[in-house]
């Protein structure tokens, strides 16, 4: 268990690394595409010239402070005086183009100027510097990058002569300035606006980045609960946090902290193609004003409906259109077939999937089932110490019973030497309990038998051992003791107590050759006859020690099997209790019984004494003393009326929280993957058809006779 804990551990660290390394490259790329990068190598410091440049152009010109002689655009007051700040000290060098935008506007200072998406404030006296690839260099103030020297022209170098300043003001843009030439056309700002609820999911993370961190939360609970102790308050404290930041961006989103502002625009859009008003379809090259409009490409085929007349357009800062005349509209999309994200949906649905599949390899959920609902529904407590009482108490799943009286332990049907229980063939931790005459101590006559033959070979085999005395003339047996030679002075005994242990021919084949030899007979039949009609009566036979020895091997391997089998066979016959009553279990395999257990399995003995032993067990396990306690686990009736009651130990506190975290793990595993499969194929389905769905929208509405 704890190399799959410890695997556990180590997967859900990966996966976190994963998730947080995936989280951070995201970052780094949508960072990339919002600001420029200013890297170490082309950085210098701020010379004491160039910052007295700067602040005498600050002095002398101030393009963002109103005058009564200007009237700024809304979207100009937005931003803050430049300042210079701690930052500024720091000079970035860069070779970028720059993209110029206006406004409809009375101020001569209309423009706007970006390095890739990320607003600069550019001097209007170098506009006129502007080419397709610029050497730019920039320091940080309070609000935006300030530019100070462009395409080998510096502040320090222009700043003192005013005359430049005036007249790069009315100075028209060179040719090859990477800039759109001003319209005639006018581009009106309407508003400011945030974008809506459904254009922001268009934007928003699709979901997966959350789904992850849901499904390392339910694997770090998993862990908890299968896990020692002592990590339990680092999981829960990392579960905690993850779904902290879940609930983060939830809440975040449902707020609009993280929506985009959007400017809505009136003015002409334009086809601008490399010849004049050629590549009709294409929607790449449109424009409002200065402004390169940026379409959805599925609203290619209706665009060009509005191209050369006033429109009202909703763009964000990077000239993304979300809205445009009447009918297109990222809004509507969203609102009227709403997105079809299934990447959670899948990534909930796999995660489930494995923590379900895990918890049914390393967790006894029947167990944490029913005591989680015992506990909940308020378990009972209940004592007994006869069966007439337990027969009358109320029993159910869950409630605690504490039972002590005196009953038989349970005797599996089949034995076998891989059985467990130390009482073979009794298991102790099952007890029948009943009113019923106990079972008598087995018992076997074939077991007498082989008992009585082995006693007689030893009597005469070993003389003068035990009491043990022959009739026959003391000088002759002292005479038969120095010649190292053995006498068996009743051969026939030994014949008779053979034929009633070997009644079948097939039994004992080499014992029964062997005292026909000795006998001298032709086959055994002969010899048993002779033996019964007193013809050995005094026959007395010499036997050397090794045939002795080969004597006591054959009788006692003869014997041996007759005591196997009769061990089996009795102690099967102790299993079959009375009718009614009741089998009282303890799951965990835990004895009931207060006697010790054995030192040896009933296997671990040689024949003779296994049947000893199994008579030992059987006089002290038929009829014995027990106790059991726990909570009931099970119930249930067997075809001979008897009550079956498995209990388990009480468990403690901490195990029993544990019980009911599986319990509710478990019911979210298996509500979170039914519920994102349903959702997975829906989804799958929905998405795929979502387009089509939108063209015959569109369709719709800019040909209503059509669709009549």
């Amino acid at each position: 268990m704890s190399t799959v804990v410890e695997t556990l551990i180590l997967l859900c660290a990966v996966l976190l690394i994963a998730g947080i390394g995936l989280r951070f490259v995201l970052q780094r790329r949508r960072l990339a595409s919002s600001s420029i990068h200013f890297s170490k190598p082309h950085q210098r410091k701020l010379t004491q010239q160039e910052r007295d440049a700067v602040e005498k152009y600050f002095r002398q010109n101030d393009p963002l402070s109103p005058t009564p002689m200007t009237h700024r655009s809304n979207l100009m007051l937005q931003r803050d005086k430049l300042a210079l700040t701690a930052k500024s000290e720091s000079v970035y060098s860069v070779t970028r183009a720059i993209t110029r935008y206006g406004l409809a506007s009375d101020d001569p200072n209309k423009w706007r100027y970006f390095l890739e998406t990320t607003e600069i404030h550019l001097p209007l006296f170098w506009e006129q510097y502007i080419a397709q690839e610029n050497h730019v260099e920039l320091i940080k103030t309070q609000t935006i990058p300030l530019v100070i020297s462009l395409n080998g022209h510096s502040l320090v170098d222009h700043i003192y002569d005013r005359a430049s300043v005036t007249s790069a003001v009315v100075a028209p843009p060179p040719r090859n300035a990477s800039i759109r030439p001003e319209e005639s056309d006018h581009v009106e700002l309407v508003s400011v606006r945030q974008e809506t609820r459904e254009e922001h999911k268009l934007t928003q993370s699709n979901g997966v980045s959350e789904a992850i961190a849901l499904s390392l939360a339910m694997i770090l609970v998993f862990i908890a609960l299968i896990g020692p102790p002592a990590i339990l308050p680092w999981m829960m404290a990392l579960t905690l946090l993850l779904a902290a930041w879940v609930g983060w961006r939830l809440l975040s989103d449902m707020l609009g902290r993280n929506r985009k502002e959007i400017h809505c625009l009136r003015g002409m859009p334009k086809r601008w193609g490399l010849f004049g008003e050629s590549k009709q379809g294409d929607i790449s090259n449109i424009s409002l004003g200065v402004v390169d409009l940026v379409y959805p490409s599925h609203w290619q085929s209706y665009i060009g409906r509005e191209l050369g007349q006033k429109t009202n357009i909703d763009v964000y800062l990077n000239s993304q259109v979300v809205r445009q005349g009447r009918f297109l509209s990222l809004h509507d999309e969203v609102k009227n077939f709403p997105l079809q994200r299934w990447g959670k949906n899948l990534v909930l649905t796999c995660s489930s999937l494995f923590l379900l599949l895990m918890l049914l390899a390393y967790v006894p959920l029947s167990l944490s089932l029913k005591l989680s609902v015992a506990w909940l529904q308020g378990a009972q407590s209940t004592q007994v110490n006869s069966v007439a009482a337990l027969e009358k108490t109320p029993l159910r799943v869950g409630d605690t019973l504490k039972v002590q009286g005196t009953g038989m332990c349970y005797v599996p049907p089949h034995l076998s030497s891989g059985n467990t229980s130390p009482f073979l063939p009794f298991d102790c931790s099952s007890v029948y309990w009943n009113e019923a005459t106990p079972l008598p101590i087995p018992q076997s006559e074939t077991i007498e038998a082989a008992d009585d033959l082995i006693a007689t070979v030893h009597n005469q085999l070993h003389p003068g051992s035990a009491g043990n005395e022959q009739s026959i003339n003391p000088q002759l047996a002292t005479a038969i003791e120095k010649s190292g030679m053995i006498l068996l002075d009743d051969f026939s005994d030994i014949v008779l107590k053979t034929e009633s242990l070997c009644s079948n021919s097939e039994d004992c084949v080499r014992l029964k050759n062997a005292l026909v030899n000795l006998g001298n007979a032709d086959n055994w039949s002969t010899l048993v006859k002779r033996a019964k009609s007193g013809q050995l009566k005094g026959m007395n036979v010499l036997l050397r020690p090794v045939s002795a020895e080969s004597l006591n091997e054959l009788v006692n391997s003869a014997t041996n099997a007759f005591y196997s089998h009769e061990t089996l066979r009795a102690a099967s016959a102790l299993n079959s209790p009375p009718p009614g009553g009741f089998l009282i279990s303890n799951d965990e395999g835990k004895q009931l019984v207060p006697e010790a257990r054995p030192a040896l399995s009933l296997f671990a003995y040689n024949p003779l004494d296994q049947w000893k032993q199994l008579q030992n067990l059987s006089s002290m396990l038929l009829h014995t003393r027990f106790a059991a306690q726990g909570v009931i686990t099970n119930i249930s009736i067997d075809a001979n009326g008897t009550r079956h009651i498995s209990l388990h130990s009480e468990p403690d506190i901490s195990t029993l929280w544990r019980y009911l975290g599986t319990t509710i793990l478990l019911m979210g595993v298996i509500a979170t993957l039914l519920t994102n499969v349903v959702l997975l194929i829906k989804r799958r389905i929905n998405d795929r058809q979502r387009m089509e769905k939108i063209q015959a929208y569109y369709s719709s509405c800019f040909n209503p006779t059509l669709m009549s």
